[in-house]
C-alpha cells in the first residue's frame, strides 16, 4: 500500500502484498533518470533491477501470501501476470523453475495458494490452480522441449518414482547429476499412477510431466522392487554416489475390529483403488460402506459408484464439517449422490458364514478437541446398530512398509532414525524423503520434500 508523495513514495510494509501494482503505475517505468534516486524508495527498487525494469526479480519484502502458502514458493503472481500479458510459454517456464510436475499440480494440487489468495477477502479467490492447468495443456508436452544438461559421472539412484522421487531427480538432472530411478510398480509415477482416480488425474496428464522429466536425461527403471530385485550393494557396484528413498506409504492402516482379516467383500481402499486402474476391479456389488472421512475415501466412494454400485456411503466418525478431504471433492462426492453417515464408528465387521454382511458400529458425540485440532469422537453408550452391505472398503489411512526397504538396505534394525534436517538415514550415503520420510502427505508437499533431499544430496556429494 503506497501512500501520498508523488517524488518520493513510501510504503506499508505491514500492509503490502508485494502485487507489483504501485511499480506499473510508477513515473520510474517510462522515465529512467528517477530510477536513479538513491534516497527514495523508488530508487531503493530499481537499483536492484536491470535498466528494463523487469518487476519482482529481487525480491526484497516478505512473498505474497499465496507464494507463501505454497510449499514449493511458486511465484504465483509472476506466472499470473505473464499469463495476462499472453505469454504463456514463459509463464510455463517460469513454473518449472520450482515445479517439474505442472500438469499434475493443474489437476490435483490442493491448492493452499487460493486458501491465503488476498482476493478471497474482497470476494473470490483467483483460480490459481487452473491456470496453472490451462497453460500445461496450452503446451501439452511438445512446444516447450527442454535441452538436457552436460552430465557429470557422479550417479545418483531414487527408489520410488511418486512426487518427492520424480522432483529430487529434475532437480538433480537440472544441475548435471546422472539420475536412475527404480519403481516397483509398472509404470511411473508411484500413487499418481494408480492411488488417484483418472476422472481427477488422466493419465496422459501424468505422462506428459514424467516425459519431460525423462527428456532431462533421467533414467526411470519400472517392474523394480528395491530389496527384491536390487539392492544398496547393486547400486554401489555400478557406481552409485548416494539413494534417495521416496517410496511412499503403501500400506493401509489396519482399524484393529473384529472380523477385519480375511472375509470376503473386505478390502482397503489401496488394493481397490490399484484394482480398478488396472481395469480390474472387485465386484463391489449393491451397497459398499467406505470407512474414513480423507480424500482416498472420497477417491474409493467415486470409484465404487462408477465401478456399478448400487448405494455408496461414507461412514466417518467426526462431523461432515471435519473429514480432512477437499471441500470440492466432498461437494463433487455428494453431488454423485454418495451418502456421508457422520458421527459413527465401526466396531466390528459382520459375517455369515465366512462372508461380510455389514458393518457393526457405534454413535459417537463430539468430546474436547485433540491434537488435530478437531473434536475428538466419543461413543455413545447403548447405540450400538447395523448397517448391511456386500462390501466394506477400509481408508482410514496409509503408512510406510519398512521391510522391503530395509532388505534393500542390509539394515537389521526394526526402526531407523532419519534427521529430518539433513534427510539422511543410518545408512551411509542414503537419504529419504516424501511420505516415506514424513508420513501421508499432499502431492505439492511430497514435491517440497524431493526438492529438499535433492538439495541435501548435492551438498553431500559436493562436500565429498
Amino acid at each position: 500500500m503506497v501512500e501520498g508523495r508523488t517524488h518520493k513514495p513510501v510504503i506499508d510494509r505491514d500492509k503490502c502484498e508485494s502485487c507489483g501494482i504501485c511499480i506499473q503505475a510508477c513515473p520510474a517505468e517510462v522515465i529512467p533518470e528517477m530510477r536513479e534516486e538513491k534516497d527514495s524508495l523508488r530508487g531503493c527498487l530499481y537499483g536492484n533491477m536491470d535498466k528494463e525494469p523487469r518487476l519482482n526479480q529481487y525480491k526484497r519484502y516478505a512473498p505474497p501470501r499465496c507464494e507463501g502458502a505454497c510449499p514449493i514458493g511458486q511465484d504465483v503472481r509472476g506466472y499470473m501476470r505473464l499469463i495476462r500479458r499472453g505469454k504463456y510459454g514463459e509463464a510455463l517456464e517460469l513454473i518449472r523453475d520450482v515445479n517439474p510436475l505442472p500438469s499434475v499440480c493443474g489437476y490435483v494440487c490442493h491448492h493452499p495458494c487460493e486458501k491465503a489468495c488476498t482476493r478471497g477477502e474482497v470476494d473470490d479467490p483467483l483460480s490459481i490452480r487452473a491456470l496453472k492447468r490451462f497453460v500445461a495443456d496450452w503446451d501439452d508436452g511438445k512446444l516447450r522441449v527442454p535441452s538436457p544438461p552436460a552430465t557429470r559421472r557422479v550417479k545418483v539412484a531414487i527408489v520410488g518414482s511418486g512426487p518427492a522421487g520424480l522432483t529430487a531427480a529434475y532437480e538433480l538432472a537440472r544441475v548435471g547429476y546422472a539420475v536412475e530411478i527404480i519403481e516397483s510398480y509398472h509404470e511411473p509415477g508411484g500413487m499418481l499412477a494408480w492411488a488417484i482416480p483418472s476422472f481427477r488425474l488422466p493419465g496422459a496428464v501424468l505422462k506428459r510431466d514424467i516425459d519431460y522429466i525423462r527428456k532431462m536425461g533421467v533414467e526411470i527403471r519400472t517392474g523394480i522392487l528395491f530389496g527384491r530385485d536390487v539392492s544398496i550393494q547393486d547400486f554401489r557396484r555400478h557406481g552409485t554416489q548416494a539413494v534417495i528413498l521416496a517410496v511412499g506409504t503403501q500400506q493401509s492402516v489396519k482399524m484393529n475390529i473384529r472380523n477385519e482379516d480375511g472375509l470376503q467383500g473386505f478390502t482397503d481402499c489401496l488394493s481397490f483403488l490399484k484394482r480398478c486402474s488396472e481395469g480390474d476391479p472387485p465386484p463391489p456389488g449393491e451397497c459398499v460402506l467406505v470407512i474414513g472421512g480423507g480424500n482416498a475415501a472420497i477417491d474409493t466412494a467415486r470409484c465404487a459408484l462408477r465401478m456399478g454400485a448400487g448405494k455408496v456411503s461414507l461412514i466417518y466418525r467426526r462431523t461432515l464439517e471435519e473429514m480432512p478431504a477437499e471441500r470440492e471433492h466432498v461437494k463433487d462426492a455428494l453431488l454423485e449422490g454418495i451418502e456421508v453417515v457422520p458421527l459413527t464408528l465401526p466396531i466390528g465387521v459382520l459375517e455369515s458364514e465366512g462372508k461380510l454382511i455389514g458393518l457393526e458400529c457405534v454413535k459417537t458425540r463430539p468430546a474436547e478437541t485433540d491434537s488435530s485440532g478437531r473434536k475428538r469422537p466419543v461413543p455413545v453408550e447403548g447405540s450400538r446398530f447395523e448397517i448391511h452391505a456386500d462390501t466394506v472398503i477400509s481408508a482410514v489411512g496409509q503408512q510406510q512398509d519398512y521391510s522391503e526397504v530395509f532388505r534393500g538396505l542390509s539394515y537389521k534394525g526394526e526402526n531407523m532414525e532419519i534427521d529430518r534436517e539433513t534427510m539422511r538415514t543410518a545408512v551411509d550415503d542414503v537419504f529419504a524423503a516424501g511420505d516415506f520420510l514424513n508420513g501421508p502427505s499432499t502431492v505439492v508437499e511430497a514435491m517440497a520434500s524431493g526438492r529438499k533431499v535433492a538439495k541435501a544430496v548435492e551438498k553431500h556429494l559436493k562436500a565429498g
